[in-house]
């Protein structure tokens, strides 16, 4: 018995072993890929930096312990300033028989600075129980014209006048095309995130989403909410 007990205990230690190992390998070659795509960009690349997780509040940063914040690039992007990283929290439960459970939740955030100050606005994809459930639990969204839209994406604003004034038919038609994170303004920020990891051509897509985003907020928004014209640093398109 003793005997069969000492074999257990070394299987279920390589098991581990293997397992760290192949953690610890992932998470290196991780590095070294956004390492290399930070020089090939001319961007600054730092393996961690959990001061980040307390800048912005909001999803993906309220929630949980154990902020991390990893694999942080930054630096110029289309004349803007960047940054995007991975970032992770936990949550613990607890069940019956007192066992704890620990998950770790994983995003990948990318944000650009923007040329002046705006009111909160967040756009996010509908959750799978819907608007109309939301709504009866007074979680209001923004309504607007297109129903396809609406079905779509929730909207929330602390200044529905400034909400519809950004939520254009061409930003509507944009979102659709291809609204593929949630993202949302915050000060001088614009962040995006979705879950999972993400990857070079990931961080990429979503850059250049948020410029997007940005060019079809209407000029007169930016004069009447943050006293800026962007047209005289970001010829829009």
């Amino acid at each position: 018995m003793q005997s069969s007990t000492i074999v257990i205990f070394l299987v279920a230690l390589l098991v581990a072993g293997g397992i760290f190992y192949f953690n610890y390998y992932r998470a290196k070659k991780r590095r070294e890929l956004f390492a290399g795509f930070a020089r090939q960009q001319g961007w600054s690349y730092l393996e961690s930096n959990n001061s980040l997780a307390g800048q912005w509040s909001g999803t993906p940063f309220d929630s949980g312990d154990h902020r991390r914040v990893q694999n942080v690039l930054s630096g110029p992007f289309n004349g803007h300033q960047m940054v995007a990283f991975d970032y992770s929290y936990q949550t613990h439960s607890t069940d019956s028989k007192g066992r704890r459970t620990t998950t770790t939740h994983k995003f990948g955030v990318v944000v650009l600075q923007l040329p002046g100050a705006l009111p909160h606005l967040e756009v996010t994809h509908e959750g799978i129980f819907g608007g109309a459930v939301a709504n009866a639990l007074g979680f209001r969204d923004l309504q607007f014209e297109s129903d396809q839209f609406n079905r779509a994406f929730r909207v929330k604003a602390d200044d529905e006048r400034f909400g519809h004034a950004v939520v254009t038919p061409r930003m509507m038609e944009l979102l659709l095309a291809r609204g593929e994170i949630g993202w949302r303004i915050e000060g001088n920020s614009l962040v995006g995130w979705d879950k999972g990891a993400h990857d070079p051509n990931e961080v990429m897509n979503r850059l250049s989403l948020l410029e997007q985003v940005v060019q079809q907020v209407p000029p007169y928004v930016w004069r009447d909410y943050a006293g800026v014209d962007p047209r005289q640093q970001y010829p829009q398109q």
